[in-house]
């Protein structure tokens, strides 16, 4: 479910890294026989998999009801990936400021991850201090947290980027590893 990228550019994303074909080529027009088979194998590796990507979802309540009914087909619900929590609106009735809702939200996706025992992804934006905008509890309701940062040292424009684990019940904190960016195909490569 993305709120931040139409279901289009996230299907150009994966033919591109599926099918090792830039994204430059996907928008102007695949040329050689070499992306063409490139696409069409991705088309291929896309078309067996079981994905399903919704950018028409808004609301925390459209997102749990889509959840439940994926849930209950037979492949089932393995991951449920939002993009971003911030941008899905939750009805908190008279009480309704932004903080309080971000936090309503956070906590659905919680319990609808327990429920139907699948993975929740909630991504986030995080301020300043590495915390998550608008809301404490997105810290709170996390089994793990994951960071994507600039390296300190290296200017924003840099390819590198680090995940950081700074936080996760059931295992160790503080795990980091280095991922480069390939702009050409828009994927994290491990280096």
């Amino acid at each position: 479910m993305s709120l931040e990228m139409p279901a289009a550019q996230i299907i150009d994303r994966l033919v591109a890294k599926l099918g090792n074909v830039s994204l430059r080529s996907l928008s102007e027009g695949v040329k050689s026989a070499y992306e063409v088979h490139g696409v069409q194998k991705a088309v291929q590796m896309l078309s067996g998999a079981n994905l399903i990507v919704r950018d028409d979802l808004y609301d925390i309540h459209s997102i749990i009801a889509t959840a439940r009914a994926v849930a209950k087909q037979p492949a089932g619900l393995g991951v449920l990936l939002v993009d971003y929590i911030q941008l899905v609106k939750c009805d908190t009735g008279k009480d309704n400021n932004r903080e309080r809702e971000v936090a309503e939200v956070s906590r659905a996706l919680r319990l609808i991850g327990i429920e139907l025992g699948c993975l929740v992804i909630g991504i986030t934006q995080l301020n300043e201090q590495g915390k998550a905008r608008e809301s404490r509890t997105i810290q709170q309701d996390a089994t793990c947290i994951m960071s994507l940062r600039v390296p300190d040292g290296e200017d924003d424009k840099a390819f590198t980027r680090e995940i950081i684990i700074p936080y996760q019940r059931n295992g160790q904190c503080g795990v980091k590893t280095s991922l480069k960016f390939n702009g050409r195909t828009a994927e994290f490569i491990q280096e």
